[in-house]
């Protein structure tokens, strides 16, 4: 199934990974991902590449049928284990001057 953005957006955050993870795993660059996740159009190469790179991390996505929209499903080892955000430390502003 070809997943809309909207989905692929979904999926980076169901798995609690910075845009630069999987834009390493993928193969893309962040701005690429940001451009995804904004409804910007990438090639479909791009789009693809990231749609794989989060199915190998265990995002399931499928297709609207039986009456059911899209989604995605996450592997029960996604869900057993807390996400762990790894975020650049904010800068500490000194109020002493």
């Amino acid at each position: 199934m070809k997943a809309p953005y909207q989905l692929l957006r979904a999926a980076r955050a169901a798995l609690g990974i910075e845009h630069v993870a999987l834009a390493e795993k993928a193969g893309v660059s962040k701005r690429t991902l940001v451009r995804i996740e904004t409804l910007q159009i990438v090639s479909e190469e791009t789009r693809e590449r990231v749609q794989a790179a989060l199915e190998a991390e265990g995002i399931q996505f499928f297709s609207g049928a039986d009456s059911l929209n899209p989604g995605i499903s996450l592997s029960q080892d996604i869900l057993d284990q807390p996400t762990i955000r790894r975020r650049k430390p904010s800068k500490t502003v000194n109020s002493n001057g």
